[in-house]
């Protein structure tokens, strides 16, 4: 036999105490949803902040690289002294990191110049656009009719991964540094 049903009223709680069980239960739901809000965001900056420092990571090398390719290009420079004008206007001008030599960049091993950084990111490459060499006036200490020095200005740009990336991974492993300095090579002989 069936109990009849007691009514709300007549219950040892009654109508206030289901009002207030009610309650907790939106307060509850709110404040999982505003903890929900803000994890959520905390999750969003952390992500960022690991995009930005990845960013950061490949601006550093690409600098590495810019300073690599110049001071190769000041260690070649170094070993040919006289002939090292010749040599860069046999190639327009231009050096790349295949005329500077594997020296200057040991890319061939995760121990080597750089680390770990380029491990994942290809190509690497860097250049050096050599201007015409000045002749600068005698240096004390020097014949200045007979020796002067030649001053070069070079800038080195490096570039790490696609010059022209398609997708947000390339861009990502993306970066680009440019590096302006200048050589003197001598002491050399005045004229032509």
């Amino acid at each position: 036999m069936a109990t009849p049903a007691t009514p709300i009223s007549e219950l040892p709680d009654g109508p206030q105490r289901l009002r207030e069980r009610g309650m907790i239960l939106v307060t509850t739901m709110v404040f999982l949803s505003l903890i929900t809000v803000l994890c959520s965001a905390a999750i969003m900056r952390t992500a960022n902040d690991i995009r930005e420092g990845g960013a950061q990571r490949i601006s550093q090398a690409a600098l590495r690289l810019s300073e690599a390719g110049a001071m190769g290009t000041v260690a070649l420079a170094s070993q040919m002294q006289l002939g090292f004008g010749d040599y860069v206007a046999a190639r327009n001008n231009v050096l790349t990191m295949a005329d500077i030599g594997p020296a200057a960049v040991d890319l061939t091993t995760p121990d080597g110049s750089f680390g770990r950084e380029f491990a994942a990111i290809s190509p690497i490459s860097f250049s050096t656009l050599v201007s015409e060499s000045d002749m600068s006036a005698a240096v004390p200490g020097y014949d200045a009719a007979r020796y002067c020095f030649k001053t070069y200005k070079m800038v080195t740009t490096s570039q790490i991964g696609s010059a022209t990336p398609t997708d947000l991974l390339q861009i990502a492993q993306s970066g680009q540094q440019a590096i302006q300095s200048y050589l003197t090579v001598g002491p050399v002989l005045c004229g032509p």
